[in-house]
């Protein structure tokens, strides 16, 4: 199981191809994998957000498009 790659296949189905992952990180004591959302801007890239998966690679959590956006344009601001 590659986190990375099921959060890539995530973002692109669910919300567009401005966003990538990041590189995953395991945390032991939650039994949880994180991985970062990147969203491309004209400028550089900005971290949106957290997709969060359990040991089996199944998606927890995941910030919807539309908080996505929100984010993006705040850190714009």
């Amino acid at each position: 199981m590659d986190p990375v790659k099921h959060v890539r296949d995530y973002l692109l189905d669910k919300v567009g191809h401005l966003t990538y992952p990041g590189h995953a990180s395991f945390d032991p004591t939650v039994q949880r994998w994180f991985v970062p959302i990147y969203c491309r801007t004209e400028r550089d890239s900005v971290v949106v957000g957290d997709v969060e998966l359990d040991p089996q690679g199944h998606i927890v959590f995941a910030p919807s498009r539309e908080e996505l956006l929100t984010r993006l344009a705040a850190a714009a601001g």
